[in-house]
């Protein structure tokens, strides 16, 4: 979103249709840059709503999971995006082992769910 923000503030800033002057290049036209900033923010805000849809289908799939406390262990370290140590404390200070041993139970559940959908 910061990169959109930054790309938008250029086009305003930005005087209008007149040539760059880059010595010993080709001028290019601001309106050829106004067009490749645009292009950029589309593929910028097409990447962004791909995220967003894998975000919301690993949501969906850790969903699926019986245990809550393997569905909490792999929504903030994967969707989230906590910290390991933020997360033992977020779950009553588990351990590190436990943490581990909860992640990995998770995805080896996780997985059967899937291939069983498939």
């Amino acid at each position: 979103m910061d990169e959109i923000n930054e790309l938008e503030a250029g086009l305003l800033s930005s005087p209008k249709f007149q040539a760059d002057k880059i010595s010993g290049g080709k001028g290019r036209k601001v309106d050829d840059v106004y067009t490749q900033l645009i292009v950029m923010k589309e593929a910028i805000e097409q990447d962004t709503a791909e995220i967003i849809d894998r975000k919301l289908e690993l949501g969906r799939m850790i969903n699926k999971l019986k245990d809550p406390k393997q569905r909490t262990v792999l929504r903030l370290t994967y969707i989230v995006k906590k910290h390991v140590l933020d997360i033992c404390n977020d779950l009553d200070g588990i351990s590190l082992p436990t943490y581990y041993r909860l992640k990995r139970s998770a995805i080896c559940e996780l997985n059967k769910i899937l291939n069983d959908s498939e």
